[in-house]
């Protein structure tokens, strides 16, 4: 090799010791918010919980969660599957579970309380599977609601066969052993384990969504499903008569009894109701989950009650309260967040403004549904701007205001006998609120009673805004879709400039920001990278060349970027960089980047909440945050040409990911993503295929998905 090629890799390895070896980034959770999209809940004879999440089509959320304090916490449930995409779950008898998935692997057996999982799908050629059920002879149903598939196994599921082309939602079978099946077309039911079934005539116009049968064989049941809900119906004789229970016109999405034999019934969109006398009175439930979703509904023994919904997460009802708490999952997306004080941060999360206090260290939830942001005055008002919820007519649409901090709120009419939807709102005093909806900027001077239609667009992806001392930066729909254009509003909206076009922006309210004459913007897919001037947009240049970033945070003291797979921070505006890796999961971007008034960093994120950020710069501190029973070795030989040994030592089991960067923080190959019990490992890293240089090996273990143990190390290749 030639002097100058080894000189560089000494100066290159002296540079990433000086600016990375001697911080650290430590990422701790907060515990939430609380979220996820919930495909199914079920209880086994534990009263242990387990609720599965499954994605949309903008954040993704995957798992198998279980709760064995009846809903205080959750772990994650590892497998050595890709996370399941959960729609249904059956606990049996024997607390077997069974999950069904989005494609997948479809079905899914455990037999362990989760500890270990069997794909057990052979013959079920369905695409997804949406409801489980079981003869009292044991032959099992399973199906496919999208795709109009019903199977039966009568092994237990060691094969599957088709038993009729139907579309079903859930199951439900009598001491008769007749079961039946809820379907977008109707009842069905079979008396023979499914060689046939035939339709209930009478329900047959009604999409049947909730089955329960009573001690009595007495059937109960839910219709309606994406629409066309009428209540509550009835059965004393297998389904020939019926009678109404009451709910009429509602969609009705779920249904179960307590221990008393009182009903409970949850609707698509008006919460939860009861009745103790057959439907003649129903009680709405309306602290905590009001106009809510009440996708599925489980009762334990205790008769706590536990609603999920495809939006809003877990809620739970304690036995004799009537105040429905969140208390599930700990995984929501966080648009943006806000401090008040130094004990609260306000999150705007799909499942409404919550409220995490750094004392307590414990999330609220403060009401509304699909917070697009949330801002706060210097006096503490705060704004929500809420969207309407998916496949919701009913949902809290619109601007809304708190004088109370989330005790209360008023809504706000923006644009009078106008419907528009709200994507960002910022507050820049007690008095100034800007708003972006789908149309054109609105500006307030007097705290949301007036407002001022400005000449900005902004839209979907563009609806960014930053104020720099009296200049608010926004990004609005440009002449051409999808590019957009940077404007700058000097004097809080009183001069309007366009300065810069010609990029794209991703769904996030938070890649823009400015500071003295510096104006950071991202763009991750069409300049892949950050784009920054120097003189309050006056020109324009490229200072990072890397997709995936859509957060921006500066100050005083530097600028930190953040995005789908690393960190970046420069202590000089984007002069130089150091890169950081993201151990927080793949597709999981970080949404916003804030810091305290003591210096603490909090990184908001898509799928997995809100984490406090420890940067810790010195060696003795690094030291102190690692775990004695977690090592990661020194990579041997090193240097190397072209392979070299790294070793690790773990003593609790847990979920690994061994990952090689360069020098700058970008990913090069993943050595290790899997659980793996206690151990002393060993790997071999082939870098045939690179160049010399610098390298970057980190290792991360999780354990019910938080971080137990994160450390990186340099190694040098010389070829």
């Amino acid at each position: 090799m030639k002097k100058y090629e080894l000189a560089l890799i000494a100066m290159l390895f002296i540079l990433f010791i000086t600016t990375s070896a001697a911080q650290q980034l430590v990422w701790k959770h907060t515990g939430g918010p609380m979220g996820g999209i919930i495909g199914d809940i079920a209880i086994n004879s534990k009263g242990e919980i387990y609720a599965g999440v499954y994605p949309n089509i903008f954040d993704y959320y995957a798992g198998l969660y279980k709760s064995t304090d009846d809903g205080d916490t959750w772990n994650k449930i590892e497998t050595q599957f890709e996370d399941f995409e959960v729609y249904s779950i059956y606990i049996t008898e024997e607390d077997h579970i069974w999950a069904g998935t989005n494609y997948q692997g479809r079905i899914y057996l455990s037999k362990d309380n989760g500890e270990t999982w069997e794909n057990k799908r052979n013959g079920y050629n369905g695409g997804e599977c949406w409801a489980f059920g079981q003869s009292n002879d044991g032959v099992l149903f399973a199906g496919d609601g999208e795709y109009d598939e019903l199977y039966r196994s009568t092994d237990y599921g060691e094969n599957w066969e088709l038993s009729e082309n139907l579309p079903p939602l859930v199951f439900a079978t009598d001491s008769n052993n007749i079961v039946y099946a809820g379907t977008h077309w109707g009842l069905f039911a079979t008396s023979d384990n499914g060689d046939k079934w035939a339709q209930n005539i009478f329900l047959s116009d009604k999409a049947v969504a909730a089955i329960l049968i009573d001690k009595d064989n007495n059937i109960y049941c839910g219709t309606g499903y994406y629409d066309n809900g009428d209540g509550v119906w009835y059965s004393t004789d297998g389904g020939v008569n019926w009678r109404q229970l009451g709910l009429e016109g509602k969609v009705i999405l779920s249904l179960a009894f307590d221990s008393e034999g009182n009903l409970y019934a949850g609707t698509k969109e008006d919460g939860l109701y009861m009745t103790t006398d057959m439907g003649e009175n129903w009680y709405h439930y309306t602290e905590g989950i009001y106009n809510e979703q009440v996708f599925r509904l489980k009762i334990n023994e205790q008769d706590d009650i536990f609603t999920g919904s495809e939006n809003e997460g877990v809620y739970r009802l304690k036995h004799n309260s009537n105040f429905f708490e969140q208390v599930g999952l700990p995984i929501s997306k966080v648009s943006n967040f806000v401090f008040s004080g130094d004990s609260l941060i306000f999150a705007a999360t799909p499942s409404g403004v919550q409220e995490y206090n750094r004392i307590t260290k414990q999330w609220t939830n403060k009401g509304l549904q699909n917070v697009n942001a949330v801002t706060i005055t210097p006096g503490g008002n705060i704004y929500a701007a809420a969207a309407p919820a998916p496949f919701s007519t009913t949902s809290f649409a619109g601007l809304y205001k708190s004088t109370d901090l989330g005790q209360s709120w008023s809504y706000i009419n923006i644009a009078k006998d106008t419907s528009f939807i709200l994507y960002n709102v910022l507050a820049v005093n007690d008095d100034t609120v800007f708003a972006a909806i789908e149309g054109n900027l609105r500006r307030s001077f007097d705290g949301g009673l007036h407002w001022d239609i400005l000449p900005v667009t902004t839209f979907l992806f563009c609806n960014s805004m930053c104020l720099n001392n009296q200049d608010l930066w926004v990004l609005g729909l440009g002449a051409v879709f999808p590019h957009n254009n940077l404007f700058k509003l000097s004097n809080f909206g009183e001069i309007i400039d366009s300065i810069f076009t010609g990029f794209s922006t991703p769904k996030s309210n938070n890649n823009i920001f400015a500071i003295d004459n510096y104006v950071f913007l991202a763009d991750p897919t069409r300049l892949e990278g950050i784009i920054r001037s120097t003189d309050d947009g006056k020109t324009w240049e490229q200072t990072l060349f890397r997709e995936n970033l859509i957060s921006i945070y500066a100050d005083k003291k530097g600028l930190v970027i953040g995005g789908a797979d690393s960190v970046y921070i420069s202590s000089n505006y984007g002069e130089s960089w150091s890169g950081y890796p993201q151990p927080i999961m793949d597709r999981n971007r970080i949404t916003e980047i804030k810091k305290d008034n003591t210096g603490k960093f909090f990184f908001g994120t898509t799928r997995q909440g809100l984490y406090e950020i420890e940067m810790i710069t010195d060696v003795e501190d690094e030291k102190y945050i690692i775990p004695e029973d977690f090592v990661l070795y020194q990579n041997y030989p090193n240097p190397f040409n072209p392979s070299t040994k790294i070793k690790y030592e773990i003593t609790n089991p847990s979920f690994v990911m061994l990952k090689v960067f360069d020098i700058l923080g970008r990913e090069v190959t993943t050595l290790i993503n899997e659980q793996k019990p206690a151990g002393i490992y060993e790997i071999t890293f082939d870098a045939s295929s690179l160049s010399s240089g610098v390298y970057i090996y980190r290792i991360t273990a999780f354990q019910n998905n938080r971080i137990l143990f994160s450390q990186s190390k340099q190694m040098i290749l010389i070829k």
